[in-house]
């Protein structure tokens, strides 16, 4: 018998072959065009693209309660008997809550645990990675509570886009802000504070963004012996020069490394950036 599930939300872009193989349950967020409605994991980026090229407008929308209520109550039918969820940050999204309603509307809601993580995209398939790590080591699911927890206490998230023009569109920066990135055509830094977006400074080249970065990591994990890290590549090779930095920086550091960015987060970024997200214990 499986004793545990992990679900994740559309946004958690790990590889088909990862959900596969992990065993992992997706539950979707909404892609809405005036009067349609798309589930994420339906279309892919081009439709994002396609669309917005064509001057459509268009938002998203999380999950209902309902949809993770039959997730759960599927899982639990398997035979599975705890489940985790990993799901966007409850700042920017309502994926969270729509988790934890569901969970309070099962007869034994102790036997769910949502993460709420503060992260997105990238930073929530670093905790999901973790997570898949310890229910293979059959860990007990408070022990899997305690660490994951302590992880995400101790996580950040940073990335840099060619251009804000996307998250300006969508509310996730104001626009002051990213003005500051358009205008001004220098490199944003932009980090995940509290669950929510802040652009908290601006570099000329790349290789500052670089060196901030690892200032930063450095600044974050010092006197920690285990440091984990999960790299973004979103049509950039830049991200390659970050990874390498972060190798020379760092001899006790776990990496993985994606350039899976799905159709919700193309809508809110653009089309080129990259980031890091890391925690360490």
């Amino acid at each position: 018998m499986k004793k545990y599930a992990l679900v994740i939300d559309s946004t958690v872009y790990l590889l088909d072959e990862e959900v596969k193989k992990y065993d992992l349950t997706r539950v979707s967020l909404n892609i809405i065009d005036k009067e349609e409605s798309f589930k994420e994991l339906d279309v892919d980026v081009e439709f994002v693209y396609s669309r917005l090229d064509n001057g459509h407008v268009l938002t998203t929308s999380q999950p209902s309660p309902g949809e993770f209520l039959a997730t759960y109550e599927e899982l639990f039918s398997k035979g599975y008997e705890k489940i985790f969820v990993v799901c966007l940050s409850d700042q920017i999204s309502g994926t969270y809550q729509s988790a934890t309603l569901a969970r309070n509307m099962l007869e034994a809601p102790k036997n769910v645990y949502v993460f709420n993580s503060g992260l997105a995209a990238f930073g929530n398939e670093m905790i999901a990675l973790r997570v898949i790590e310890m229910i293979d080591a059959k860990k007990d699911f408070d022990v899997i509570i305690d660490r994951i927890n302590k992880l995400i206490s101790q996580s950040n998230l940073i990335f840099t886009l060619e251009s804000l023009t996307s998250l300006l569109r969508s509310g996730r920066l104001t626009k002051a802000k990213a003005l500051i990135g358009t205008v001004l055509r220098v490199k944003p830094l932009i980090q995940m504070i509290g669950g929510k977006l802040d652009l908290f400074k601006s570099e000329r080249t790349h290789k500052k963004v670089i060196s901030e970065i690892i200032k930063r990591m450095k600044e974050t994990t010092e006197g920690y012996e285990h440091i984990y890290a999960r790299i973004l590549e979103h049509n950039t090779e830049q991200a390659l020069f970050l990874k390498a930095a972060i190798e020379n920086a760092f001899d006790n550091i776990k990496i993985t490394y994606t350039d899976s960015l799905g159709p919700i987060f193309c809508l809110h970024l653009g089309k080129k950036g990259y980031g890091v997200s890391w925690c360490a214990e």
